[in-house]
């Protein structure tokens, strides 16, 4: 019986992996933003709802784009 319920609970970290993952690293980072100050407890919510919107993009195989930022660590050329 325990086997049985052990390959359910691996078929469903298997499924949302990236749920999974991220939201837990949302977690411990809400974690250490709860830890530096109460105030900053909207962090926490925040890291925690991003990190499950990134693992849900992860587990739907979209491809993760961040245009914003790629333009911050590009050089820039004026000729």
């Amino acid at each position: 019986m325990a086997e049985k319920d052990n390959n359910q609970l691996l078929q469903l970290f298997l499924t949302y992996k990236g749920r999974i993952f991220s939201s837990a690293l949302g977690v411990v980072t809400g974690i250490l933003v709860l830890c530096l100050g109460w105030i900053k407890a909207l962090s926490f919510a925040f890291c925690v709802w991003v990190g499950y919107l990134v693992g849900k993009r992860f587990d739907s195989g979209e491809e993760l784009r961040l245009p914003k930022l790629r333009g911050l660590f590009q050089r820039r050329r004026n000729y």
